[in-house]
């Protein structure tokens, strides 16, 4: 059984005043999106880790069916989410997704390309898609990795990039011909770029939650 992990609860800083998650993009939000696409792929159950305006993202989400999992620290840093998120994961789950509401633009093959991979070997414990030798995003990681996680401070300085960094023996590298894996949005001349192809197309300046 595989959970997704969605983490959504910073406060989007570097976006000029507004707010990354419900930007739009296209006919839904940022979030929105992202959850459109996990929820078709190969993922049990998802739960979207909120923080900073929460209840505005819980009414966006309104009727996708995915759990609610808030993290009132989230100021500490992304790996605070990730514990927070991963400590609701059912006892049968076997692995995590982790995903970031910054990569709204990462399509369900993609994501069914990184599980498939996983789930067809054994010797590996962390999946993550790569481009020319490039890490990206999403990322699976077995649920053996839990305790380990867990003791990790909040704030440790490069957050779940060091727990990665200790098992790279452990890491199944899955090739993909999309560049897309290494981009986010992080900045309103991101959103601009990446939301280009996106119809219906939105102008940063024109919808600025």
């Amino acid at each position: 059984m595989l959970a997704g992990i969605l983490l959504a609860a910073g406060e989007s800083k570097r976006m000029e005043g507004a707010f990354k998650p419900l930007l739009k993009w296209g006919t839904r939000t940022v979030v929105g999106e992202c959850v459109h696409q996990m929820g078709r792929a190969k993922i049990d159950e998802i739960f979207v880790v909120l923080g900073h305006r929460e209840l505005e993202i819980r009414q966006a989400l309104a009727g996708t069916g995915v759990q609610y999992v808030i993290n009132h620290d989230f100021q500490q840093g992304m790996l605070s989410s990730v514990k927070i998120g991963w400590a609701q994961i059912s006892p049968s789950t076997d692995a995590a997704l982790i995903a970031l509401v910054d990569q709204p633009m990462i399509p369900t093959a993609l994501i069914n390309q990184l599980i498939n991979a996983y789930y067809a070997q054994d010797e590996k414990r962390i999946a993550v898609l790569s481009y020319e030798g490039k890490h990206g995003h999403p990322i699976v990681m077995s649920r053996e990795f839990e305790d380990e996680l867990m003791l990790m401070a909040n704030d440790a300085p490069y957050g779940l990039r060091t727990l990665i960094d200790r098992h790279r023996d452990e890491i199944l590298e899955v090739e993909v011909d999309d560049p897309v894996i290494l981009e986010d949005i992080d900045a309103p001349a991101d959103y601009e770029r990446l939301s280009k192809a996106v119809v219906p197309h939105y102008a940063f300046r024109k919808w600025n939650p």
